[in-house]
């Protein structure tokens, strides 16, 4: 059996990951592309870590139920392996359900921020790592179905 060189293995894992790594590069939603947005100069008067719960889909709970029915069936037999397979769908529920709800959060930022006119706004956007600070000067980029703030 012929072994590849660790240094090939090293290299194909290296290229797979770099493949998969994220830009640093600004992103747009498709919907986004292609459409004119207004751009105007605010500045920051307040910054707070959120959580954005994307909700849940029922999927979790689905998928777990029926994967702890399964499993659960596999214990015992008869009437015992049936109580098991109902225990497993019942508890492979609620895991899945509280999974799924951990899955579908993602950390934001809630931005407040005061306009050229003094009206003050707030926007909840995904935090993306940029570095905000109260007072400074941003961009608010503004279309027809979002809004999001960038330096």
């Amino acid at each position: 059996m012929h072994r590849l060189p660790r240094i090939h293995v090293a290299l194909a894992l290296s290229a797979l990951l770099a493949g998969c790594a994220e830009s640093d590069l600004p992103s747009y939603q498709r919907n986004e592309a292609g459409v004119s947005m207004r751009v105007e100069r605010v500045q920051i008067t307040g910054i707070r870590p959120v959580v954005i719960k994307e909700g849940t889909t029922g999927v979790g709970a689905v998928s777990g139920g029926l994967a702890g029915g399964i499993a659960g069936s596999m214990i015992g037999h008869g009437k015992a392996s049936g109580l098991a397979a109902v225990g497993g769908a019942v508890g492979g529920l609620l895991l899945g359900n509280q999974a799924e709800k951990r899955l579908n959060k993602t950390n934001g930022l809630e931005i407040t921020y005061r306009r050229n006119d003094g009206r003050e706004s707030v926007l909840v956007q995904r935090d993306n790592g940029e570095d905000f600070a109260n007072g400074q000067m941003v961009r608010l980029i503004s279309g027809p179905r979002s809004s999001r703030i960038e330096r």
